[in-house]
């Protein structure tokens, strides 16, 4: 019998694994921010890289004065990681303007 072979784009690594790894990768880089969210995951059109946003906020500017920057609110920033659809070993990141 002849090997079957597939043409699929499935991705070996999904979205979570592809997720974790980002945040885990996120977390070696910045390990002074505490807290982040996922804000988008999205597979690239030939099914080789997942693109994963994490958002985090960079607190108010604290040459504004104690009383000033307490009523800054934080900004967002955003990043961006490629994650190998097959390893799932981040091979990019990127900073997300919005636009």
């Amino acid at each position: 019998m002849p090997a079957i072979t597939t043409t699929s784009k499935k991705p070996k690594v999904d979205a979570r694994v592809a997720a974790s790894a980002a945040a885990a990768y996120f977390k070696e880089l910045y390990p002074n921010v505490t807290a982040f969210s996922l804000e988008e995951v999205e597979l690239s059109e030939d099914g080789t890289h997942w693109m994963i946003t994490l958002s985090f906020d960079i607190p108010a500017n604290p040459r504004l004065g104690s009383v000033l920057a307490q009523f800054q609110p934080p900004k967002a920033k955003f990043k961006v990681f490629k994650v190998d659809a097959k390893t799932g070993r981040v091979v990019a990141m990127k900073i997300r303007k919005l636009e």
